[in-house]
C-alpha cells in the first residue's frame, strides 16, 4: 500500500513537470518551453509566448553543441532572437493559425 502511495505521489508530480516544460539543453531564450503556449489565444501575453517560443525553436533548429563556435553560437542566438520577434508582430497583427 505504502508502495503504491510513493508511486502515485511520483506520477503526479512528474506529470506537473511536462506543465511548462524548458528546453532540455537549456536554451538561452529566456521563457522559451517546449510545451503549448498556456495564455489565451488573441492575447499579448500569448503573442509574447508564441515569440518566445519561436526563437527558442528557430535557435535549437541551428545550434550544434558538439560542433559550433561562440561566433556561431552568437550569431545564432542573434537570428534567433530576430526570428522570435518577427514571430511576436505577426501574432499581435493577427497571422498567426
Amino acid at each position: 500500500m505504502r508502495a503504491t502511495i510513493l508511486l502515485l505521489g511520483i506520477l503526479v508530480g512528474l506529470a506537473g513537470c511536462n506543465a511548462g516544460t524548458p528546453y532540455p539543453n537549456l536554451s538561452p531564450i529566456a521563457g522559451a518551453r517546449v510545451s503549448a503556449n498556456p495564455n489565451p489565444r488573441g492575447t499579448e501575453a500569448f503573442c509574447q509566448q508564441y515569440g518566445r517560443q519561436t526563437a527558442g525553436n528557430s535557435y535549437e533548429n541551428r545550434i550544434d553543441r558538439d560542433e559550433d563556435s561562440i561566433g556561431a553560437d552568437l550569431l545564432y542566438r542573434r537570428q534567433a532572437r530576430d526570428d522570435g520577434a518577427a514571430a511576436y508582430r505577426r501574432c499581435l497583427a493577427g497571422r498567426v493559425n
